[in-house]
């Protein structure tokens, strides 16, 4: 099975990943960051070792408080990194969604 991971390398300003379960059943938070001023960072989660086996959808939210907002996020499966596509708005509130299917 591949192993994929989830990398986060910058957050302006706030961002939910939250993993959605194809069964149709609840989905669970897998990471939450607030953060501003222009900040790196760099975090990784592996879906596979906080989710059981199965298909997901992972839901990216991300808000902005007011300026320019930002998020830099990739997959990584089996040593090849994809990015997850990203142009938020500039008003206050949400302004980027995606969904990205994996599988753990």
């Amino acid at each position: 099975m591949a192993t994929t991971a989830l990398n986060i390398t910058y957050v302006d300003n706030e961002l939910y990943v939250i993993a959605i379960p194809s069964s149709g059943l609840a989905g669970s938070e897998i990471f939450h960051y607030v953060s501003g001023y222009a900040d790196t960072m760099n975090v990784t989660i592996v879906p596979q070792h906080v989710l059981a086996a199965g298909s997901y959808t992972l839901s990216f939210v991300g808000i902005n408080w007011g300026g320019p907002a930002g998020f830099k996020i990739s997959l990584t499966t089996n040593g090849v990194a994809t990015a997850v596509p990203c142009t938020p708005g500039s008003n206050v509130g949400i302004v980027w969604t995606a969904n990205v299917a994996i599988t753990v």
